[in-house]
């Protein structure tokens, strides 16, 4: 019988703000997997930039009452199967029932197992599940099926991509979601499953079914594939194997990846848990089928409320890729560091630039040029070469066409690094001044020694005029300034400045860096639960309204726990302390141990699930604020600065220009 009430709801993406993020490491198992409030929320495969399933999630009925949907009504409490193993357990409670999940991925094969076992507190309390396909923004939406198996199976197919669920169903059903899919049905008075349809499509269509059994233990499996056959397969092999063997396969794989060095977790507060997880989780962000692509994040920011493909976050920028090969670089992950350099090599343009972001297969999907994402690549390149990683010069086909372009499109940025406004900007010109000094260096080694004069010449001409172009006669820094010809009399506070001494071309006691700080300290800084963080600037409007509604192009820009750890090793450069903002933030990653965009900044709004100095439902998680983190630890353990480039600082805070002889 098909099913009634089709398209269904309008497409959507999973909420930003995820639990937990996982997959299993190596080319095999081309699949990641999230967890948002202790079901399971977006799958992508086979890529990590295509979302094939949409959510699965559990239900309890008694019948007579109103159906408990356990990622809304349920507590959840999250864990790792084991610190930096991105398997997870929930334990979700309710006065009806306990309900235990551990999900993890097959490393050999397309597929995920979710091992539960339920325990209701109440008679004749049933379990069910419900799960749907992402509708792809653009298609004529997914088809579902029920497969006259013993127990039934069920089907999912979104365009070429095929998913069955495989467990102890005794009553499957399809539909279309929150028109005739099983959660509807649950809610019509019974709360049994009454309908069971065996097809629907095309339009947002789910897939449920009653869990066979009362009380106990039992298995699901989730098989992805291009065809149907593969797919029923690869579900039904997998859950022949059993929890236990895929478990440990699944721990086995992580294991054999280059640990997390010791001094990281001695200079954590939390004993190197958060460490662990960030690693994991950077690893787990790059692609399995284009080596090096490493997205944003597994999310869509407010998915919930974003209807279309515009605003993702699951694509390579590369500034968000260079501080994520960076950060797993100092974590002691080369060859991975190493891809995400070769990545970028392989999208650089003919010009020498890079496009805002694209997709993992390259196509671009913003195509802005932002000029700090020139030149963080050129920086890249001196950092994998003092680390030894190199086994080409990239001076000829990457770092010099990308100074060129530096040189002859700056000093003015289409967009800054908030994307949302251009000019001359004080954290851009840092990057930019910081490449033209590494690329000498190179055009040096190589014996180009007119071009290194060059560059140094540009990049001495820059950095004396930063102050002109970027601070007031009051020697306060502002976020943007757009007349290189006219000294700036006002302009946004922001900590845009910081970046000068990131890189060395000022002393972290700078007598103008130390007064914008004062302003910026006025201005943005906020004081929550766990610590302080920091806005982005004054008149930021990306973040959620005062009432905790969405951003839906206007809103207000919530403090970044980023901006905490770039404020934390700039206390660290000055002597200070930095251990209590190294806490700060572990505190922000939250139970799941994932750190988000923003964190909420105002009264509580639980309908919203806004928690004062907790998540906002922007993005969780963040690759660069776990890039961020890894970066602090490393730059306490080693009592330096990997960040630093020495050129740049010996020509511009201990001496004045000078070129080599």
């Amino acid at each position: 019988m098909e099913a009634p009430g089709g398209p269904g709801a309008p497409p959507m993406w999973g909420p930003g703000r995820k639990m937990a993020f996982g997959a299993a490491p190596g080319p095999r198992s081309k699949l990641w997997y999230t967890l948002v409030d202790g079901n399971l929320s977006e799958v992508f495969f086979p890529t990590i930039d295509r979302v094939a399933l949409h959510e699965l999630r559990f239900f309890a009925s008694a019948g007579g009452a109103p159906p408990v949907d356990d990622a809304g009504d349920g507590q959840h409490r999250i864990t790792w199967l084991a610190p930096g193993i991105p398997a997870f357990t929930v334990d979700s409670t309710h006065h009806e029932y306990r309900l235990t999940k551990e999900f993890f991925s097959d490393p050999d094969e397309n597929a995920m197992l979710i091992a539960a076992t339920f325990t209701p507190e109440l008679p004749d309390v049933r379990l069910y599940m419900q799960a749907s396909a992402h509708w792809q923004p653009g298609s004529e939406g997914n088809f579902g099926q029920v497969l006259d198996t013993h127990p039934p199976a069920l089907l999912l197919r979104q365009q070429d991509i095929w998913m069955c669920i495989v467990g102890p169903f005794s009553r499957a059903t399809v539909g279309y979601y929150r028109s005739s899919d099983l959660q509807i049905d649950l809610h019509d008075g019974d709360g049994y499953l009454t309908y069971t349809y065996e097809r629907a499509g095309p339009g947002n269509v789910a897939a449920g079914a009653e869990i066979g059994i009362r009380a106990g233990s039992f298995q699901i499996g989730i098989g992805f594939a291009h065809t149907r056959a593969d797919a029923e397969e690869v579900a039904r092999a997998t859950l022949q194997k059993g929890s236990g063997n895929v478990r440990h396969a699944f721990e086995r794989a992580w294991r054999g990846l280059p640990d997390l060095p010791p001094a990281l977790s001695k200079v954590s507060g939390d004993e190197g848990m958060l460490a662990q997880a960030s690693l994991a989780v950077l690893r787990c962000l790059e692609d399995k089928s284009y080596a090096g692509a490493f997205v944003a994040s597994p999310a869509a920011p407010w998915g919930e409320s974003n209807h279309n493909g515009n605003q993702i976050y699951h694509l390579v920028w590369p500034r968000d890729l260079c501080r994520i090969a960076t950060a797993l670089l100092d974590a002691g992950d080369q060859a991975a560091a190493l891809r995400a350099f070769r990545h970028l090599q392989s999208r650089q343009r003919a010009d020498g630039a890079w496009f805002q972001n694209w997709f993992v297969d390259g196509t671009p999907h913003w195509t802005s040029t932002e000029l700090d994402q020139v030149a963080l690549p050129i920086l890249l390149a001196w950092r994998l070469g003092i680390a030894g990683c190199l086994d080409h010069d990239p001076y000829p086909v990457m770092v010099r066409p990308a100074a060129q372009f530096i040189i002859r499109e700056g000093p003015l940025t289409q967009l800054d690094r908030w994307e949302d406004l251009g000019g001359l900007s004080p954290s851009t010109l840092a990057a930019c001044i910081a490449a033209l000094i590494v690329a000498a260096e190179f055009a040096h080694e190589a014996g180009e020694h007119v071009a290194a004069s060059h560059l140094r010449a540009v990049a001495d001409y820059w950095n004396d005029r930063v102050e002109t172009w970027c601070s007031t006669a009051g020697g306060q820094y502002v976020r943007l300034a757009g007349d290189p010809d006219q000294r700036p009399t006002v302009g946004a506070i922001a900590p845009e400045f910081l970046e000068l001494v990131r890189y060395g071309l000022r002393r972290p006691k700078d007598e103008r860096i130390l007064r914008s700080l004062q302003s910026v300290d006025s201005a943005l800084k906020v004081s929550l639960p766990l610590g302080p963080s920091w806005r982005r600037y004054v008149g930021d409007l990306y973040g959620e309204h005062d009432d905790g509604s969405p951003w839906d192009g206007s809103g207000k820009g919530r403090p970044w726990p980023v901006l905490t750890g770039e404020r934390a090793r700039h206390f660290f450069s000055m002597g200070l302390p930095a251990a209590e903002l190294v806490r700060t933030l572990e505190g922000f990653a939250g139970p799941g141990s994932m750190m988000p965009e923003q964190v909420w900044d105002a009264q509580d709004i639980p309908s919203r699930g806004l928690s004062f100095g907790k998540a906002t439902g922007s993005v969780s998680p963040l690759g660069w604020a776990h890039a961020e983190y890894l970066e602090l630890l490393v730059t306490i353990a080693l009592a330096g600065f990997p960040d630093l480039v020495v050129p740049a600082r010996h020509r511009y805070t201990e001496g004045p220009p000078q070129d080599p002889a």
